[in-house]
């Protein structure tokens, strides 16, 4: 579960949280609830909860924090005055670094998604439901992309969903004009376009990383 609209980090592999972060995710988790369990503290600061009782401690002594509350059973913690300021802070920094990332990340696909928002296609399909597919639904749906759904060769997948897209089989899939399929597989790109284009599907272009590591997507003529 995210909490107030911050990145769980345990999700990543790149991204491991920064002392800022962890200070601000136990900040914010106190505002919303003052009872919280060290153990939820711990998981969305990316800390052991053996570290959460040094943070608390230090947020008293720095008077961000106080006690309220007669006895451990009924003990709570709230943010005073300065801890709500440190909190505001805090997260104007993290919401900064946020709109960066998502500003290179656009950076990465804007090729793509030049080429997708100048073609004369409406919609597109997403031909193989897995990793690369997951990434493209994703980033193309943010950026106002109409994905119809997902094509998979595999009968376990289709007509199930996949990051809330249906999956179709390629025989349920009609050609129109307004309507394109990119190909989101690297291992099996030629086998997926020879499939498509037996089933009538024209409209076929393939998404593809460069050893350059160049995101790109190709027009199959």
């Amino acid at each position: 579960m995210k909490l107030g609209g911050l990145m769980d980090l345990s999700e990543y592999s790149f991204f491991n949280p920064s002392p800022n972060f962890r200070e601000m995710s136990i900040l914010k988790a106190l505002t919303e609830s003052s009872s919280v369990s060290q153990e939820r503290l711990a998981r969305l600061a990316g800390i052991v909860p053996s570290m959460v009782n040094k943070y608390i401690k230090d947020f008293e002594d720095s008077g961000l924090i106080q006690k309220e509350g007669e006895n451990r059973r009924n003990m709570k913690y709230v943010l005073t005055e300065a801890g709500k300021f440190r909190l505001q802070y805090l997260t104007i920094l993290y919401l900064k670094e946020a709109a960066k990332l998502y500003t290179e990340s656009r950076e990465i696909f804007g090729e793509v998604l030049d080429v997708l928002k100048e073609s004369e296609h409406e919609s597109f399909y997403l031909y193989g439901a897995g990793i690369i597919g997951g990434i493209l639904a994703d980033v193309l749906r943010t950026e106002g992309i109409k994905i119809i759904g997902f094509i998979d060769d595999s009968a376990a997948k289709q007509n199930g969903t996949f990051h809330d897209l249906h999956v179709f089989s390629p025989e349920k899939v009609d050609g129109r004009d307004d309507t394109a399929v990119i190909v989101a597989s690297f291992r099996h790109a030629n086998h997926i376009v020879k499939n498509a284009r037996d089933r009538g599907l024209d409209n076929v272009m393939v998404f593809t990383i460069s050893k350059l590591g160049k995101v790109e997507l190709e027009q199959i003529e």
